[in-house]
């Protein structure tokens, strides 16, 4: 199974600008709801195979009521249903973890790889990392594997809510919420072994003194190896870094730095989240769930480098009226430059819950960016609550994403919803 690779390609070009507002709304589809009799909550971003297959969890449901694997396939004729399939079922004993949170990520075998927020370690019962392996026949069982149970000590506890990220020899890194020396969560790195075994190493603790914590998105993998992501406390403020985690190599030692410290509410936006993108020129792309305003409804920024801390722009304050506090990060369209990204909250409308949102660059050098609303959620009908990075097909364009929430009246667990939005 060959998975697509989602990159940045080249840096921004200049486009006209688009008018702001709700445009192509009429373009977005509901193609699977949730139920509370199956599995429910589904979390976070979807993986897209060359197919056009999708593949995510659910943190409810399933045999055991602790979640699942479930993969989506697109109808074999034009307008036809896509079909769910559950891939596993989350068992809530045992060393193999349960309510998964994280993103999947996939190797060139089509294992998928991700975290779950509960069980492994019998007395902790604060996560595992997991391998699930596809069978060796069509038609045959997916087996799980634990890779790594945390056991709340140094080693960390709590895996984020974010997908792991796996360098060229299959070598996978992730980050915890706690944990660690100072319990502000780790950076950890497991390293294949020999029969199938992983070995666990922490790289960093977070929390001491005035240094980031309570890391808070995927880590991001430079060409050279070093490591970038956001922590959601911490830093000269106590809202919040962008930091640098630059490994051990060659008899240097590991270095880990703050490129950034969310200040104030109404100045940079506090309690980054989600994932940061990566331009050619070097800067950095990211979101904050709060501040930017007195509303405290999130910003989307650009971090550029300079000698020692990067320097801030805002590139757009979010209102109760365009959707507010973004979780998910950013999507990149390569060839036009634009950001698609998703809010978790608010929209306008009376039962609104989330939006789906479309930044696109300015025109001249300098200018603004002008944000678009392409979908508003009302979540007892369509889904609310979106809190996953957007898959868009590299191919078509489309954009593919979760609703933790809604999608039906009358589902007393809000059971949830995969939406997809055409031409964009």
């Amino acid at each position: 199974m060959r998975f697509r690779i989602f990159a940045l390609g080249n840096a921004l070009l200049m486009i006209t600008l688009a008018l702001s507002g709700v445009v192509n709304a009429q373009t977005e589809s509901t193609l699977y709801t949730f139920k509370e009799t199956t599995s429910f909550w589904p979390q976070g971003a979807l993986s897209e195979d060359s197919a056009g297959s999708l593949y995510g969890t659910t943190r409810a449901g399933g045999t055991y009521g602790v979640g699942t694997i479930f993969k989506m396939a697109p109808p074999t004729v034009s307008g036809g249903a896509w079909t769910l399939t559950t891939l596993y079922n989350f068992v809530p004993y045992g060393n193999g973890g349960f309510v998964p949170v994280s993103d999947l990520i996939a190797d060139s075998t089509g294992a998928f790889y991700g975290t779950t927020y509960s069980g492994g370690d019998p007395v902790c019962n604060c996560g595992v990392v997991y391998k699930l392996i596809p069978p060796a026949k069509s038609g045959g069982a997916w087996t799980e594997q634990a890779l790594y149970a945390f056991t709340g000590n140094s080693d960390g506890r709590l895996p984020a809510m974010a997908a792991l990220t796996m360098n060229s020899q299959g070598v996978l890194y992730g980050v915890t919420v706690r944990g660690g020396t100072w319990d502000g969560g780790v950076i950890y790195q497991l390293a294949p072994a020999t029969g199938g075994t992983y070995t666990e190493s922490v790289l960093y603790s977070f929390g001491d003194l005035a240094d980031a914590s309570t890391p808070n998105g995927p880590l991001t993998m430079d060409s050279s190896g070093a490591l970038y992501g956001v922590t959601s406390l911490g830093g000269t403020f106590d809202n919040g870094t962008v930091y640098k985690f630059v490994p051990a190599s060659n008899g240097q030692l590991a270095t880990e730095s703050l490129l950034f410290s969310f200040k104030a509410s109404t100045k940079s936006g506090i309690t980054p989240s989600g994932s940061l993108l990566f331009d050619s020129a070097g800067n950095l792309y990211g979101i904050t769930n709060a501040g930017g305003s007195g509303n405290n409804d999130g910003v989307v920024y650009e971090l550029t480098p300079a000698k020692a801390t990067w320097t801030q722009t805002i590139l757009y304050i979010f209102s109760k009226q365009s959707g507010s506090n973004p979780v998910g990060g950013l999507t990149w369209n390569p060839t036009t430059g634009a950001l698609y990204g998703t809010t978790s909250s608010q929209n306008g409308k009376t039962t609104g819950d989330g939006s789906v949102f479309k930044l696109l660059p300015p025109a001249v050098l300098g200018g603004a960016w002008t944000e678009s609303t392409l979908f508003q959620f009302t979540y007892a009908t369509v889904g609310g609550y979106p809190t996953g990075n957007i898959t868009r097909d590299p191919l078509t364009g489309t954009l593919y994403g979760t609703a933790i929430n809604g999608g039906v009246t009358g589902c007393d667990l809000f059971c949830g919803t995969i939406w997809q939005i055409v031409n964009p």
